[in-house]
């Protein structure tokens, strides 16, 4: 089929209002030059609307079919956001966790390493006492051994009163 001016042909058609007219004169007279009965107006456009409301239809299908696997993949990726921030969320409350553990891990190392360092003063300690007790044996110097052995010890368990003499 060629291709038609549309305006052209509806200009045509429009001349040919009144349908009576049509069948009692089937070819009037008219001053158009190519003149060609409304029929074969009719015909071309009656197949290019066919093929246009093809287009369309087929178009509109294949838009609900897009739509559809859209609507669906929206679906998942609405969920796989919601997964995604659950597991954020997790993971957040595990970096907490580990970091409570790693603080609750560097007191306990500070704890022992404060243990340890007492410990080793009251060893120095006491060693100190007993090579001074070995050498002197007058009392003066011991008692005044003694109330340096009690500040030592003090400075080693400063949170811990020390016991008072006569009591256990």
């Amino acid at each position: 089929m060629t291709q038609r001016d549309w305006q052209k042909d509806w200009d045509r058609a429009t001349m040919f209002d009144d349908i009576e007219f049509l069948v009692n004169n089937p070819r009037p007279l008219l001053n158009v030059n190519n003149y060609e009965p409304p029929y074969v107006l009719l015909k071309y456009w009656l197949q290019e609307a066919k093929e246009l409301q093809e287009i369309v239809s087929g178009r509109g299908r294949e838009l609900l079919r897009l739509r559809s696997l859209l609507g669906g993949l929206n679906d998942e990726l609405t969920v796989t956001e919601a997964r995604a921030d659950a597991a954020e969320k997790a993971l957040g409350l595990m970096e907490g966790e580990r970091d409570q553990y790693k603080m609750w891990q560097l007191d306990e190392e500070k704890r022992a390493n404060d243990a340890e360092y007492r410990e080793q003063k009251l060893k120095e300690a006491v060693q100190t006492v007993d090579e001074l007790g070995n050498e002197l044996e007058d009392e003066l110097i011991l008692e005044d051994i003694l109330v340096k052995f009690k500040n030592i010890l003090s400075t080693l368990y400063p949170d811990t009163p020390a016991p008072k003499e006569g009591s256990s």
